[in-house]
């Protein structure tokens, strides 16, 4: 045999074995992983044009016209079975297997089948090709026949059928996103080329007499393959959840592969992404999901879900994160259905049934303490009353029955307030505050309101905290008590409420959100509390007094923290529109405040006193 070179023939021969890496490729990830819809029939295409390819070049290395026959005539076992494979991958790629039947397929299969006979019988009836001859172009010795009425028919059918696969790989790049669009798009430009080659060969516009374009143009459509393998993960972004039943669910579903590939996203996955849900699929999980969304690997061997309460830092809302193992027929790990499912009422619920539960078991010590205590005086003062009748007894008698009384209603009252508020309104602090005070039988004190607030609360309730913080006043001051309340401002730029003691020696620690540091402050001129009881001044029954329940600051928490404010005691300081040392002593802040228009400190100053 006689041989030429031309770098056709170079070019054939490389990319014949490029498409051919790619179908051993495509048949290694079907036997490592549930088959994939059409995986098998683009097996079978790719070794279809990689055969076209081959003999093709053969053929181009030929000088003998017939040894150039010989590879011509085998080329067309390979090449007319190419529009066919392309339909038939091109309807499972895209989902549509329900088209295809036994009866169908055998339809469009006749006229490759036909062509082929008809080539190896040519000699006989010249239907395929007659007058083959050598002819020398600029490139090297090429082989041209004259194409029968067989070619003819069969070109028009294969324009149709390649015609069909195009618009359905079009429609399925418009209904995809991401790499599957892309990878749409590699199909579709592999699939026009050759029709287009095709027209132009047989319109006589060919570049180089006797060079075959449709069948270089395989070269592209193997090359679009090989691309779509290779870079955009045709046949490795393994569709194993259904994107209907993805998209239909409420929670944020992400679907990831064995190699940590992002296959598949719903639009509520949307706020756990770095990336847009278009351009998430075929990025890496650690790339794509932020970090608190990112699931363990699922491990072979471990097929139970993976399940953790975790919190987003931007928002502070709690989510389920749940991976679940998506395992083939042998139990062999594919990949992991990520669920995220926000729960963060729930959390607060759990939360707040955590603290009723300690609660519960709080008020059971102090009954059983409190409450003891004056039941042993009853005992004994009627002992001692129905022995002796002096008066002195029974006043004992009503002094305890008064504390249990007392004890009991702020009993009562602590467990209601520990309720979360659900619904709130805009009221006033002034007002509140004025209703509060004409409650508190204190006719010597005075109470002082500066500037205008208003903010979003449960009015009764607000009303409440302030009585027992006027109580309290009175209780542990005295009846001259004199007391103020007064707005805390939020300064932005030091992240706390100004006024507050944080204000000097705080910076701003993080982002601010819709519920400002903003509050307002309860201050008496008393003797203060000292630092090491100002933890404890909220706790359930902590008393100075003889005769005090301990409840009443807990009370005040419980509202505070129902509303989802935050309460602590700290020293006193002067009110900025006052003289020196008219106030000072116990300090009360409730910061976190949600307020419901803006602040209008020191343009009034008018204060409440019902001495």
């Amino acid at each position: 045999m006689t041989w030429q070179y031309t770098p056709f023939l170079t070019l054939t021969l490389i990319a014949a074995g490029l498409v051919g890496i790619a179908a051993l490729y495509v048949v290694r990830q079907q036997r490592a992983y549930e088959p994939v819809p059409g995986g098998y029939v683009a097996v079978v295409l790719a070794v279809a044009i990689c055969w076209v390819l081959l003999t093709y070049a053969l053929q181009i290395g030929s000088v003998e016209l017939s040894q150039k026959l010989l590879w011509y005539r085998l080329g067309y076992i390979g090449f007319m079975p190419v529009p066919v494979l392309l339909l038939l991958f091109t309807l499972q790629y895209t989902g549509r297997d329900g088209w295809l039947r036994w009866w169908s397929v055998g339809l469009v299969s006749v006229i490759p089948l036909a062509m082929i006979g008809l080539a190896f019988t040519n000699e006989r009836h010249q239907l395929v090709w007659s007058n083959p001859e050598i002819i020398p172009n600029r490139a090297f010795a090429a082989l041209r026949p004259e194409y029968g009425d067989a070619v003819v028919v069969y070109v028009a059918v294969s324009v149709l059928l390649s015609g069909a696969s195009i618009a359905l790989l079009l429609w399925r790049a418009y209904e995809s996103a991401g790499i599957y669009r892309r990878q749409s798009a590699l199909l579709v430009t592999g699939t026009v080329v050759p029709v287009v080659a095709a027209g132009v060969y047989f319109s006589g516009m060919n570049p180089l007499p006797g060079l075959e374009l449709m069948t270089i143009s395989l070269a592209i459509t193997g090359g679009a393959f090989c691309w779509a393998v290779g870079r955009h993960g045709l046949f490795t972004l393994i569709p194993i959840a259904s994107q209907a039943a993805v998209e239909q669910m409420d929670d944020a579903v992400v679907v990831i592969d064995i190699r940590g590939l992002v296959v598949n996203v719903n639009e509520q996955a949307e706020p756990f992404l770095t990336v847009d849900p278009s351009e998430a699929v075929g990025g890496s999980v650690g790339a794509v999901l932020r970090p608190f969304a990112v699931p363990p690997a699922p491990r072979s061997g471990e097929p139970e879900s993976d399940r953790e309460v975790v919190t987003n830092p931007e928002t502070g809302r709690s989510y389920q994160r749940t991976g679940t193992p998506l395992t083939d027929s042998d139990g062999v790990v594919m990949g992991q259905l990520v669920v995220l499912q926000d729960i963060t009422e729930r959390v607060r619920r759990e939360r707040r049934l955590r603290q009723q539960n300690e609660q519960l078991e709080e008020f059971a010590s102090v009954v059983s303490h409190d409450l003891r205590n004056p039941l042993n005086v009853i005992s004994a003062r009627s002992q001692l009353a129905r022995e002796s009748g002096e008066v002195e007894h029974f006043e004992a008698l009503d002094r305890a029955a008064d504390r249990m009384d007392r004890l009991i209603d702020d009993l009562l009252q602590l467990a209601r307030q520990g309720q979360t508020v659900d619904e709130t309104e805009r009221v006033s602090l002034r007002e509140v505050a004025g209703d509060a005070w004409s409650l508190v039988n204190a006719p010597q004190a005075d109470l002082q309101v500066e500037g205008k607030m208003f903010v979003e609360a449960d009015r009764d309730r607000l009303q409440q905290a302030f009585e027992n913080l006027f109580r309290n006043a009175v209780d542990h001051v005295g009846a001259d008590v004199s007391l103020v309340v007064e707005p805390l401002e939020y300064d932005a730029e030091l992240g706390v409420a100004s006024g507050s003691t944080d204000a000097s020696n705080s910076g701003n620690d993080g982002e601010d959100t819709d519920r400002t540091r903003a509050g307002f402050v309860v201050e008496d001129d008393g003797p203060g509390i000292p630092a090491e009881e100002r933890q404890d001044v909220f706790d359930y029954g902590h008393t100075t007094e003889e005769d005090g329940t301990g409840f009443g600051l807990a009370i005040v928490k419980e509202i505070v923290e129902a509303h989802g404010w935050e309460i602590r005691a700290v020293d006193g300081q002067l009110a900025s529109s006052h003289e020196a040392d008219e106030y000072g002593g116990a300090r009360f802040e409730v910061t976190g405040v949600t307020t419901a228009q803006g602040l209008a400190i020191g343009e009034t100053d008018v204060g409440f006193d019902f001495g």
